[in-house]
């Protein structure tokens, strides 16, 4: 009798832990603090890495959702358009061992465009590039993981360029 009144609780307790748990689990949609909203159409791709536009814009796109300051939407419902090119891509190894090399760069150049949907008219345009280095040795391992890195350090650098026009 005394172990079902215990198995009871138990369970009481966990389904109550449980409900507590998942109950604070909620996700929902909420508009940016500014009220801006900002579009990152996929960027064009001049290099001959296949895939690297795809992963430098959803790269970008992760960093300001992230930030959470302007809300990420579609074109026809922007504020502000971020557009963009990959003008360079370089893999080039920075160190080597007797059998093979060690430690490589991975290095992106970027031409990118703020434009305002309301008169058209581009804000700014500039030039980035970021660097991220690789290696077995490393916690960044392998070309893609440190071209995602390098896209993160871009996607940053945009935030705070966007953001010194949308709050300054």
């Amino acid at each position: 009798m005394q172990k079902k009144v215990i198995r009871q609780k138990g369970w009481l307790i966990f389904f109550s832990l449980l409900m507590v748990l998942l109950g604070g689990c909620s996700y929902q949609w909420v508009a940016s603090p500014s009220g801006i909203k900002i579009a990152i159409p996929l960027f064009l791709n001049e290099t001959f890495q296949y895939g690297l536009e795809e992963t430098l814009t959803r790269s970008i796109r992760e960093e300001f959702i992230l930030d959470g300051r302007l809300e990420i939407t579609e074109e026809e419902e922007a504020d502000l358009i971020l557009q963009g090119k990959i003008t360079h891509y370089f893999n080039e190894p920075l160190s080597e061992a007797a059998i093979a090399v060690e430690e490589y760069r991975v290095k992106m150049d970027i031409l990118v465009s703020l434009i305002s949907v309301k008169d058209g008219k581009t804000i700014w345009e500039k030039s980035l590039g970021a660097t991220t280095s690789y290696s077995s040795m490393e916690m960044i391992q392998t070309e893609d993981e440190a071209v995602r890195e390098t896209g993160k350090k871009i996607g940053q650098e945009l935030i705070e360029l966007v953001n010194s026009i949308t709050e300054g």
